[in-house]
């Protein structure tokens, strides 16, 4: 019994030796479209992202500066297949085809894929009919309009959350843009909030939306660069970056093998 033991411990031994290491995190940016510096965004967010976890990011950037553009990836069958993750950082406020929208959002939750919506996807799709219903539970709210360009205190109301790890109580953002929350769905989670003086309300900022076996984060400043500059922005967006992938741990630090490559 002995002599067979030693044979079967070099085998697990020699199995644990040789386990990979886990694949990044694969992300697809889709970004375009009017009211905003792309070209500076699409760059910062692969920057800061890839110096803090390990995650490979292909990136689709189309549309001009219309408000009406429909990326060439939703035509291929099972475009998101090979990704974990989609971010939106886009603008099209101005696409109405209800088909087309409810299958993009069809497309997303068949999937299974992390999703993250960044600043105007908010507002795009905004004005279909049935496809911005779709749109917009996705998100997880709604909203169709901003308050003026402020510096505005956004207060963290879920410190406890491990997307919110190392997200101070009160958040002096650079100046941006507060977008008004005119619905909330069931399954979202408000993270925090900003106060619109021309609303009179407060709105969520940041948020978690999770629909069936998808996980989705939000957060609605984004218009200027210098938000996506901020050390505080690249903190939970990096952390949302893990959590709808399944890679954060519960106090905010990724799981192994998804810290970022040295």
């Amino acid at each position: 019994m002995i002599r067979l033991l030693a044979p079967i411990a070099f085998i697990f031994l020699f199995a644990s030796c040789t386990t990979e290491p886990p694949k990044p995190i694969k992300a697809l940016l889709l970004t375009g479209g009017c009211c905003h510096d792309y070209d500076a965004q699409k760059k910062l967010i692969q920057k800061f992202t890839t110096d803090k976890v390990n995650v490979e990011w292909t990136v689709i950037h189309e549309g001009g500066k219309g408000g009406d553009h429909r990326f060439s990836i939703y035509s291929e069958k099972g475009w998101s297949d090979k990704y974990d993750v989609v971010v939106h950082n886009e603008c099209f406020a101005k696409t109405k085809d209800d088909g087309f929208i409810t299958k993009v959002v069809k497309d997303h939750l068949d999937s299974d894929i992390g999703v993250i919506m960044v600043h105007c996807a908010m507002h795009t799709f905004r004005d279909a009919k049935e496809g911005t219903e779709a749109w917009c539970r996705l998100i997880g709210l709604q909203s169709k309009k901003h308050e003026h360009q402020g510096e505005y205190v956004i207060e963290n109301i879920a410190p406890k959350h491990p997307v919110m790890a190392g997200f101070p109580q009160a958040w002096q953002s650079p100046k941006d843009e507060l977008y008004i929350v005119i619905r909330e769905f069931p399954n979202m989670t408000p993270l925090a909030r900003g106060f619109g003086p021309k609303s009179k309300k407060w709105s969520t900022i940041i948020w978690t939306n999770e629909i069936e076996d998808n996980r989705i984060f939000g957060i609605s400043h984004g218009h200027n660069t210098a938000t996506m500059e901020d050390p505080v922005f690249q903190r939970v967006f990096t952390n949302a970056l893990l959590w709808t992938c399944r890679k954060l741990n519960d106090d905010g630090t990724p799981k192994a093998g998804y810290e970022a490559k040295k």
